[in-house]
């Protein structure tokens, strides 16, 4: 079985701290990204599978709670928020706004390093148990995809209801914003392009099934 490097993205605003958290985390053999406010940390989720973010609360442009929100609406990526705001109500606003984990600043490296592993361990086993791992893989590698925003939204739609028929008159009205019209060939002229890069990516074009007299599916291939 290949082994796969974890990926973690660590978004804070502290240069020093993200370069000392880097070397810690590449000598524990993760791969890491490194983003000093909020609109680095999701331009890099947009573009890179990442399994974990590390996101500090008080960031400029965009802060940690905007961003946990954003991220938690676009993503499936779990976040450990870190911040020096200990209080409880700071807590229940970093919960709210999608964090998993909390851990308060400053922290012990042993503390964090056992949050992460334990994060990962526990998505894993989530990812095995619900069986949308071939799911979790398809959305990393739409983001590797030259999709166009709307490509992107359509075939991430397809991914949230994998294994089902999905009617081109849901696919107009939510994801392309059209009225439903049976003879609109808009939505079939972005399945074809998504298939066709697909194929130049090395990835199989059946992902997307066409459900005749429906719509479309997607189907994860093992």
């Amino acid at each position: 079985m290949e082994f796969v490097v974890p990926t973690i993205l660590v978004a804070d605003d502290d240069v020093r701290l993200c370069h000392l958290l880097e070397t810690v985390l590449t000598e524990e053999n993760y791969d890491v990204f490194l983003a000093n406010n909020g609109e680095q940390a999701i331009n890099i989720l947009s573009k890179h599978p990442v399994d974990l973010l590390l996101l500090d609360v008080m960031m400029p442009t965009l802060n940690g709670l905007k961003t946990a929100r954003q991220v938690s609406r676009r993503f499936s990526t779990p976040i450990l928020m870190l911040t020096a705001m200990a209080d409880e109500t700071s807590k229940i606003e970093g919960f709210e706004a999608g964090a998993d984990q909390y851990l308060t600043k400053p922290f012990s490296v042993p503390e964090l390093l056992v949050r992460i592993k334990s994060m990962l361990r526990r998505v894993a086993l989530e990812s095995e148990r619900h069986g949308d791992y071939d799911n979790k893989r398809a959305e990393q590698a739409i983001r590797l995809l030259p999709l166009t925003k709307t490509e992107q939204e359509l075939f991430g739609y397809l991914i949230q209801h994998q294994g089902q028929a999905v009617s081109k008159k849901e696919l107009q009205i939510n994801v392309l914003k059209r009225v439903f019209c049976e003879f609109d060939r808009n939505l079939d002229m972005h399945i074809s392009n998504i298939r066709r890069k697909l194929i130049q990516a090395g990835q199989p074009r059946n992902m997307i099934l066409t459900r005749r007299g429906i719509g479309y599916s997607f189907e994860p291939q093992v």
